[in-house]
């Protein structure tokens, strides 16, 4: 038999006597169907309630069809139920959680109708945030506040919450605010003056217990655009963090608060002078380390090999001293380096005819590496640490079996 939503009737009920109309197992976890329960399904993007039966934790609630006599309710269980009788108890604060979320997005997704024109198609309740999906392909920041205002005026006006069943004749007559596909009997939920839409989720008596409503952020997705928001506590919550974040950068930067864009500034400024300062400083040490391991090439028929294991130096500085080395004929360049991770660079002169992404190729694919370039230069990583001396030896053996050499 369909099963009495007691939270339909009473959203603030937070216990309930009831009793086990059927028992199951649902995935493999006991499972029990009620005649009547306050606790509300996972169903229309809110998530379901949590609390106890018996004392039994209530770890999933879900909507089934049933066996064909309605719509039930169905409570998955941490453990088996003893007995038929039970008593429910539901976990107010995220039922209240929920409820401040749920009916602020209900003022929110009617704020971008009025303000911008922007359908709500899409809602989902996450655990830290809620989402709406609205028909709009850009958002900006002052319109953005536009709508954040107008949905605040609705929340300090208190209006009036009032959820109704309507017949279809009477639904199909009413200006609502998201079409809804009505066969039967249907839920109504009016803000005051305000918004009237199809619900079947759990709201707030007056708009003034949502407390706040916050946009958080907003992006682009698949032509429309994700708005994410914060209502009542979410909210609170978000601001105190955020709150004790800028105070302490402000402590640590010895501003106030209000300075600290602008201290952000001139920090950023300095680090990008100390950074260039440090590059013209690294590159004038690796314009050093050249003649050093040019003299320290090995002569092969003509061919000056450079093979090195580097240390102390990046894959960028790797490639500028490989470049930097096969710039002299008859030069090829076998670099490696550790950090930030094991990679490295096979270069070579214009004059010397071989392959060196076939090189790489060949001495990595052994160690589980990968990479690829161009005939001239090729870069790759993808090895351990420990194997990097030994696609170094792989290479130079390769090359030294090479035609002419």
């Amino acid at each position: 038999m369909a099963t009495r939503r007691l939270y339909w009737e009473n959203p603030y009920l937070r216990t309930f006597e009831s009793r086990v109309v059927r028992s199951f197992e649902y995935d493999g976890r006991p499972a029990v169907v009620l005649d009547a329960t306050a606790f509300y399904p996972t169903s229309g993007g809110q998530p379901h309630d949590t609390g106890t039966l018996n004392d039994v934790p209530v770890v999933e609630v879900l909507e089934d069809d049933g066996q064909g006599a309605g719509p039930e309710v169905v409570h998955v269980l941490a453990a088996p139920l003893a007995d038929e009788g039970v008593r429910g108890v539901v976990h107010w604060e995220r039922r209240l959680d929920h409820m401040q979320q749920h009916t602020g997005q209900h003022i929110l997704s009617q704020a971008f109708e009025r303000v911008l024109g922007g359908a709500t198609v899409g809602f989902h309740l996450g655990a830290e945030s809620g989402t709406i999906d609205v028909s709009l392909s850009s958002l900006d920041a002052d319109s953005v506040a536009r709508v954040e205002d107008l949905a605040n005026e609705i929340v300090t006006a208190n209006r009036a919450i009032e959820v109704q069943i309507y017949d279809s004749a009477r639904a199909a007559g009413t200006a609502l605010r998201r079409d809804a596909e009505i066969h039967g009997p249907v839920r109504i939920v009016t803000i005051e003056d305000f918004d009237v839409c199809a619900c079947g989720g759990t709201h707030l008596r007056a708009t003034g217990e949502v407390g706040i409503i916050h946009i958080r952020r907003w992006e682009r997705s698949r032509g429309r655009t994700r708005v994410e928001f914060l209502c009542g506590r979410r909210a609170l919550v978000d601001y105190r963090a955020r709150d004790t974040l800028c105070q302490m950068l402000a402590g640590r930067m010895s501003v106030g608060v209000n300075e600290l864009p602008d201290a952000v500034g001139r920090l950023a400024e300095a680090e990008g002078a100390a950074r260039r300062h440090v590059d013209e400083l690294r590159t004038r040490l690796l314009d050093l380390e050249l003649p050093r391991l040019a003299a320290n090439a090995e002569e092969w028929n003509g061919l000056r090999l450079v093979c090195r294991l580097l240390e102390g130096y990046d894959a960028g500085n790797m490639r500028y001293l490989a470049q930097g080395l096969t710039r002299q004929v008859g030069t090829v360049a076998l670099l490696a380096v550790t950090e930030p991770a094991p990679q490295v660079c096979f270069a070579r002169a214009d004059d010397v005819p071989v392959d060196m992404g076939a090189l790489l190729k060949e001495s990595m694919t052994p160690y589980g590496g990968r990479g690829g370039g161009r005939p001239h230069m090729a870069q790759g990583g993808g090895v351990d640490a420990a194997d990097l001396t030994k696609v170094l030896d792989t290479a130079r053996r390769r090359l030294a079996a090479e035609e002419g050499f």
